[in-house]
């Protein structure tokens, strides 16, 4: 193999061609980049075996083809490294070894086994995914990464029951509904797509992650996504990207959000949440005592520290209710949306309570209750 390219425009494209790279492996071979052409044109890959991403570089001029394999993390800071300006690629037979030449820098590394490389997805089109039975969809790309922001903040990525490492993606006409818990919260996020298709799995919480850091380099306002043989496919422009399902069954979230409570709050967001991190660094279990005509007090006590309280301004209708919060989930709505005020759907006792976005039906946060010591 052997190449010339620009620096600048390989190493805009390495920043997502290596974002698979296995970090921890007891398989080197996962931290390895391939490099390969393909009629006259130059892609490169990376994979830890739970996502796959693939991109093509563009302006290369292939003087040999070929395909290898190389340590992409030093690679790629490599080219990081050099300024500006044309680079020669490519492999040196005699020596083994991959080259690098820019004006005045020369850099060879080893090669890695390209056999023992893992078969990455095929790249396929819209067209030839719903020939082969996946279901296509189009998302539009904002609403989609504000979606996954707004839901895996309230998952445990590495825990090993599938239904807490896991999102679900419920497709329904005109809505994608994505739904993540953490067993003590519940969050569903809704967002408007074109279709009238129906389909529901589950994404493993980091490949979402990834899926939605990797868009944000994606100029177009619209991507597609294929879901065939318990894998997904993301394509846009130059870019694939895959991951594998999760096969488990969803619990039925829908009982878990209530419907009847004991009062509610209508609050403004950033004096809610200003409130709680004062409150906050006594303790991380909060308590709201709530009356008619007087509004809310936040207080808590720090076994070792001490005590405090503030009152609050807003507008509370319903019962007299004392109801304790882990500040922390708390606070991760909160910081989450950027609406001005919020609604605070609250009961007493263990029973769960709901948090909203003033206005905005489209995102529900369900919090469980902290028993609290007398």
């Amino acid at each position: 193999m052997r190449f010339t390219c620009r620096q600048e425009t390989l190493l805009r494209l390495l920043h997502l061609g290596t974002r698979a790279l296995a970090a921890k492996t007891t398989l080197p071979i996962l931290s390895g980049l391939l490099l390969e052409t393909r009629e006259n044109e130059l892609y490169c890959a990376s994979t830890d075996l739970e996502i796959g991403i693939e991109v093509k570089i563009p302006e290369v001029s292939i003087l040999e083809p070929g395909r290898v394999v190389i340590p992409g993390k030093v690679f790629y800071d490599i080219i990081r490294h050099l300024p500006p300006g044309d680079l020669e690629l490519g492999t040196d037979e005699e020596k083994k070894a991959f080259t690098i030449k820019g004006t005045r820098s020369f850099f060879q590394l080893h090669l890695l086994p390209e056999e023992e490389y893992p078969l990455l997805p095929e790249r396929i089109d819209e067209k030839s995914a719903e020939d082969q039975g996946a279901m296509v969809f189009h998302l539009p790309v904002a609403s989609f990464r504000e979606a996954v922001r707004s839901t895996v903040y309230a998952t445990l990525p590495e825990d090993p029951r599938p239904f807490l490492s896991s999102v679900l993606a419920e497709f329904n006409p005109g809505k994608l509904r994505l739904v993540g818990t953490d067993i003590n919260r519940l969050v569903v996020k809704d967002i408007s797509i074109e279709g009238e298709k129906e389909f529901s799995t589950m994404i493993p919480v980091n490949s979402l992650r990834e899926m939605a850091n990797i868009l944000a380099y994606v100029e177009d306002e619209e991507f597609k996504v294929f879901f065939h043989q318990k894998m997904l496919y993301m394509a846009s422009g130059d870019l694939s990207f895959s991951t594998r399902l999760v096969d488990a069954q969803y619990p039925k979230y829908q009982q878990v959000i209530p419907e009847e409570f004991d009062g509610e709050i209508r609050i403004k967001r950033e004096l809610f949440l200003q409130a709680i991190e004062r409150i906050a660094l006594l303790d991380l279990a909060v308590k709201l005592t709530l009356t008619p005509g007087k509004g809310m007090e936040i207080s808590a006590q720090g076994p070792e520290v001490g005590a405090a309280y503030e009152n609050v301004d807003c507008v509370y209708e319903g019962e007299e209710v004392e109801v304790g919060f882990n500040s922390h989930f708390l606070l991760g709505f909160l910081k989450t949306i950027d609406h001005d005020e919020v609604i605070f759907q609250v009961s007493a006792g263990m029973k769960a309570s709901v948090l909203k976005p003033a206005g905005d039906e489209s995102y529900t946060y369900v919090v469980m209750p902290l028993r609290m010591n007398a």
